[in-house]
């Protein structure tokens, strides 16, 4: 199983990345999609570390807070955990 996705009940693999659904539940809405900047749909530094726990609680790593001032968006962010996990 990847750590960057959801596992469903068929053995496939959810769309939504982890970030995707960090980022919905941090920033409560259902209109944050993989393109979403963190910064200009109402996240601010303040709210990284709560984005960080619940990305963290999905996938079992936890990624340096910097990550998000470099990367803002949920394909960004993704795309860069992989580079760092050592996955490809």
């Amino acid at each position: 199983m990847s750590a960057l996705s959801t596992p469903r009940p068929d053995g496939g693999k959810s769309p939504e990345s982890f970030w995707l659904q960090a980022f919905r539940e941090v920033l409560e809405s259902t209109d944050v999609d993989d393109d979403t900047d963190f910064f200009d749909a109402g996240g601010h530094s303040l709210l990284i570390p709560k984005l960080l726990l619940c990305y963290e609680s999905l996938s079992g790593w936890r990624p340096p807070i910097r990550l998000v001032f470099e990367f803002s968006s949920p394909r960004e962010l993704e795309a860069e955990s992989v580079v760092l996990q050592g996955r490809r």
